[in-house]
């Protein structure tokens, strides 16, 4: 119990990263989007974990967002954001 509560936490402070990114980049719907999985994840940590996940295949996904300001490319912000999301995908996967 005390691994899975650990998980929780390190994925809440993953999205929660990743939403302060996207906001920077003005990806509303995505950020919004992550706040609803960090709002649902302590009820449901399985089906959010399996809504992550799904989220970052197709065309359109997790996978494809670039973050830009001012039509230039925010190249630290994106380097961050890769790190988190290779992070987020891991932990999804690791968990029970």
């Amino acid at each position: 119990m005390r691994s899975q509560m650990m998980d929780i936490r390190q994925i809440e402070a993953v999205l929660s990263k990743m939403r302060d990114l996207l906001r920077i980049g003005g990806l509303r719907d995505w950020a919004d989007a992550l706040d609803s999985c960090v709002l649902d994840l302590p009820v449901d940590p399985s089906g959010v974990r399996m809504r992550i996940v799904s989220i970052y295949g197709g065309t359109g996904s997790l996978n494809d967002v670039v973050l830009y300001r001012n039509g230039q490319p925010l190249i630290r912000e994106n380097n961050e954001l890769d790190d988190l999301r290779s992070e987020l995908y891991r932990l999804c996967h690791a968990a029970p």
